[in-house]
């Protein structure tokens, strides 16, 4: 529950632009770890990037990290990005994560493989719109 509430302190660093779209996340990991239970997403409508930020980020690079955006219609996005050297047994993990955010139903659905590994890490939850500080 720690690290949950230090990922929120440290989004009261990031910066965006006027017109960007800030959603913070409340995840439940439904299953085989590595889905952090925060996660906040910032992106313009029609980029082709944003940024990205939860706890396993936090631990690895301490700030929020790019990622690629695919704008599916409705209300719709998808993120993918790659985050490297978690803190793992026996050996750091390499994690491929994608995130399905509906800014409609304001739900999230967060998925992550490793290379591998035949199991998935999947998650679910709702976010709210607009709860990061501007700078």
């Amino acid at each position: 529950m720690k690290k949950s509430f230090a990922t929120l302190a440290a989004l009261a660093a990031l910066s965006t632009p006027a017109l960007a779209l800030d959603y913070v996340c409340q995840v439940r990991d439904t299953g085989n770890g590595f889905i952090s239970p925060v996660l906040a997403l910032q992106f313009e409508p029609g980029a082709a990037t944003g940024a990205v930020f939860d706890i396993y980020i936090n631990e690895v690079h301490g700030a929020p990290i790019q990622a690629k955006i695919k704008d599916r219609g409705n209300g719709k996005y998808r993120f993918t990005y790659r985050v490297n050297n978690i803190p793992a047994r026996p050996r750091p993990a390499r994690i491929g994560y994608r995130i399905e955010l509906d800014t409609v139903k304001n739900t999230v659905v967060v998925r992550g493989s490793m290379p591998g590994v035949t199991n998935s890490f999947n998650g679910n939850g709702t976010c709210q719109q607009g709860v990061l500080p501007r700078s």
